[in-house]
């Protein structure tokens, strides 16, 4: 997979959250605009 560009549309990306549930992004978004970080961490 390519890097996105500025302008480029978000894929669609299904997450696993903490809990069980699940975000599919972008259909879930409650804004035009979206910061996702992901965070590596080892418990």
């Amino acid at each position: 997979m390519e890097k996105l560009q500025q302008g480029d549309r978000l894929p669609s990306i299904t997450l696993k959250l903490i809990g069980g549930d699940t975000l599919t992004l972008p259909s879930e978004m409650s804004s035009r605009y979206l910061a996702v970080l992901f965070y590596r961490a080892h418990w």
